[in-house]
């Protein structure tokens, strides 16, 4: 099936709002847009210690989506309380207990089991962890139309996880008819909802239909919530004026931010750029991406 993106784009289309986002009475919601690592588990630990040990651990849950190893040993070390709350009744602990049982890998079939059982009791993040399973196959039978149902009602309920894997599966057909204006309306959802692969898939769309200055304002707002290939793109787009000025500065900046996601595609581009500035440009991309070393190293490479 052939889609005419240009025609789905309105001048107004990144700031319409096709969909509503319920308040959030639970402080790790809605998604913790363009917050470090660091920031992450500092909002964990004060949760952790005024007994908040749900929100302590969604904080620490969103921290080991951006790689912190250390993130994931705290949240293992909350596992036993967090059974507690479960068994005595508390839906978001359960919800919170199976997605770290799906981290882990651990007895998939009972965490599918715990997601089901809080999205009985209306929670967000429950039903689209059941969407997930139902999605994937994990620990149990693939059901894709049912995940999708998962999906909607987790996204009415305010969760934009959701309403990009809704998005994902309405676009190419996975048990959904396609349906090009849906996908867009849930694409644009969870892009301004901050949800960093949102972001980057509508640069991508924006970008496919030649809308660059747009598209990199989004790539950008996803690079700032740590997603290494939006990292890449801004930084090339800087180098190259696309979308933007070009500002070699911005460009060693963002690809030397990609280390801080275990990612090294950058560092070619950086060494290269970084033949044609001077040192005092190259060190202030340095700063900026908090990569001072990194920046000493590349400087020293072309004997600046």
């Amino acid at each position: 099936m052939q889609y005419d993106l240009q025609g789905m784009f309105s001048a107004a289309d990144v700031d319409r709002e096709d969909l509503s986002m319920p308040d959030h009475p639970r402080p790790w919601c809605p998604y913790p847009e363009g917050r470090s690592v660091q920031s992450l588990l500092e909002a964990a630990d004060e949760a952790q210690r005024g007994g908040d040990l749900v929100a302590a651990g969604n904080w620490y849950v969103y921290a080991a989506r951006l790689g912190d190893v250390g993130a994931r040993e705290r949240l293992s070390a909350l596992l036993s309380s967090i059974e507690d709350l479960s068994v005595a009744g508390d839906a978001d602990a359960t919800a919170l207990l199976a997605g770290i049982m799906l981290i882990a890998g651990s007895d998939l079939s009972r965490a599918r089991a715990l997601f089901l059982e809080a999205a009985a009791q209306g929670v967000p993040e429950a039903k689209r962890g059941m969407g997930f399973m139902l999605n994937s196959g994990v620990g149990g039978p693939k059901d894709l139309a049912e995940a999708n149902a998962y999906f909607q009602s987790a996204m009415e309920g305010g969760d934009s996880y959701a309403a990009y894997n809704l998005a994902v599966n309405v676009k190419v057909g996975a048990g959904a008819k396609p349906d090009l204006k849906k996908y867009m309306d849930l694409l644009r959802f969870a892009a301004r909802e901050g949800l960093p692969e949102a972001c980057a898939l509508l640069g991508d769309e924006l970008s496919a239909v030649d809308r660059d200055v747009e598209a990199f304002q989004w790539y950008l707002r996803a690079a700032k919530s740590g997603h290494a290939p939006a990292m890449f793109v801004v930084g090339c787009w800087y180098r190259g004026g696309i979308g933007t000025q070009v500002d070699g500065v911005q460009a060693i900046r963002w690809f030397l931010s990609m280390l801080d996601r275990g990612n090294a595609d950058g560092i070619h581009q950086a060494n290269d750029l970084a033949r044609y500035m001077t040192a005092d440009q190259v060190r202030e991309g340095g700063r900026l991406a908090g990569r001072e070393v990194e920046a000493e190293l590349l400087i020293g490479s072309h004997g600046q």
